[in-house]
């Protein structure tokens, strides 16, 4: 059997190839940090009183969910890239054809649960009782966009790993644009606050993933999903998903490693808060392409597992950590010593722009360890290994970092505290990733080659 669609990357050039496959994704990347500032332009101009508080707060949380999803999923790509490569076409449809119905499934009782629960959620998260009612409107309606989400993240995630990056990424514009066009419609003309920006998020969401069912529905060479045909035995599935659900826990022990540091950054005072929003900007530059290309790497590699070419793996990680020093860390450096002009595109606040600067001049130099430690990442889950990124995130970006600041800023209550945090912790990952890596590529030289036709 052969497959029209997609591209195997067993064979040619490596570098193009990476390419091919991280550009496409960084622009996605890219594409929804612009519609995230829009969108923020438009409910903060038009939106209402504590509109913006609302939505921050609620997106917060919905945010966590999807970065999961988008976790998830790359764990599923794992599978699929790895049989792509193997040419197991016929066992690739039946795992395409389970986990589109076990994502929708999941995600429409996520979505029922989100939205009884949105209102002792934010009661919990002490949600101040000006910013609660608004917050918990928009997240039950963003709720009922969870399926979709999970639909997307996984139809992407499965085009990705046969070498197509570029349809998500002509999908998702399609939606961004039409986003933009309701917040503009319902928000700024008709006055519909954040229902109205919510209602918007929602119609976009699930046009997305209309799309890409459509799309999958439609592939050739025996790909095409059937909602109703062959899945997979739930012993199948499970395996599955038992390689899917820690890179999902991965993303979601960042999202919440986030949360419990945000609790120390609120002690310094505003000023400390509005500094590390204003770093998130920057850092986005080069957070951004590390993570895009790690997603990436981690199909480039599975397709090549499949296919038995370990050489190819270890030429293309070799050729990744060279990338990742060669662009991020003349990047980091440059904005390191822009950054004085930069911030102030922001703000004038001196007290401000003064804690901006000290956490990038603490953290951006080093973030080239952070995109050195997503290529290994990537490679690691790429070779089936997707349980050890997991336990390492934890122990490093989230208990390591809570531990440090809770030990730390009581002795030395300075920001400075936080940020070497961050620093430290990129290190510590590397250590902990660098044997690993070797253990993942001997435990694949000597497994049972994939079965091909």
């Amino acid at each position: 059997m052969s497959a029209a669609n997609g591209t195997h990357v067993e064979k040619g050039p490596i570098v193009p190839a990476l390419m091919s496959f991280a550009l496409p994704v960084l622009a996605l990347q890219l594409m929804q940090e612009l519609y995230n500032i829009t969108d923020c332009m438009i409910v903060g101009h038009f939106g209402g009183d504590h509109a913006l508080a609302a939505t921050g707060v609620a997106g917060l949380l919905l945010s966590i969910l999807i970065n999961f999803f988008v976790g998830f999923s790359s764990g599923i790509s794992v599978v699929t890239s790895r049989l792509y490569g193997a040419y197991d076409y016929r066992e690739l449809n039946r795992t395409l054809n389970a986990v589109v119905r076990m994502v929708l499934l999941i995600g429409l009782g996520l979505s029922v649960l989100s939205a009884c629960g949105a209102d002792p959620i934010l009661r919990l998260l002490r949600s101040p009782d000006a910013v609660r009612p608004g917050a918990a409107r928009y997240f039950r309606v963003c709720a009922c966009g969870l399926a979709a989400q999970m639909l997307y993240n996984v139809g992407a995630a499965f085009l990705r790993s046969i070498g197509d990056t570029r349809t998500p990424l002509l999908f998702y514009s399609i939606s961004v644009t039409c986003n933009l066009a309701l917040d503009i419609a319902l928000v700024a003309v008709l006055h519909k606050g954040i229902v109205g920006a919510a209602a918007a998020t929602l119609c976009s969401q699930w046009l997305l993933a209309g799309m890409v069912l459509i799309y999958l529905a439609r592939l050739k060479g025996g790909l095409a999903l059937r909602p109703f045909g062959d899945g997979l035995t739930l012993n199948e599935l499970g395996r599955v998903v038992g390689i899917g659900l820690p890179a999902g826990l991965q993303a979601l022990f960042m999202s919440v490693s986030s949360l419990l540091i945000q609790v120390n950054i609120n002690g310094f005072g505003p000023d400390a808060i509005a500094g590390m929003t204003l770093f998130a900007k920057l850092e986005g530059c080069l957070y951004l392409p590390a993570f895009a290309y790690g997603i990436a790497l981690t199909s480039f590699v599975g397709q090549n597992l499949g296919a038995g070419r370990l050489d190819r793996v270890r030429s293309a990680l070799r050729l990744s950590v060279g990338t990742m020093a060669g662009v991020i860390l003349p990047l980091s450096l440059a904005l390191s010593a822009a950054s004085p002009w930069l911030l102030k595109l922001f703000t004038r606040e001196p007290a401000i722009l003064f804690n901006a600067h000290e956490a990038v001049i603490w953290t951006l130099p080093f973030y080239v360890v952070y995109a050195i430690n997503q290529v290994y990442l990537g490679t690691i889950k790429g070779l089936g290994d997707t349980a050890y990124p997991m336990f390492a995130t934890l122990i490093c970006y989230s208990l390591f970092r809570v531990l440090w600041c809770r030990l730390l800023i009581p002795r030395f209550p300075t920001m400075r505290v936080v940020y070497l945090s961050y620093v430290v912790s990129f290190f510590l990952m590397l250590l902990l990733l660098l044997p690993r890596y070797r253990a993942a590529v001997a435990r694949s030289a000597t497994a049972p080659p994939e079965r091909r036709e």
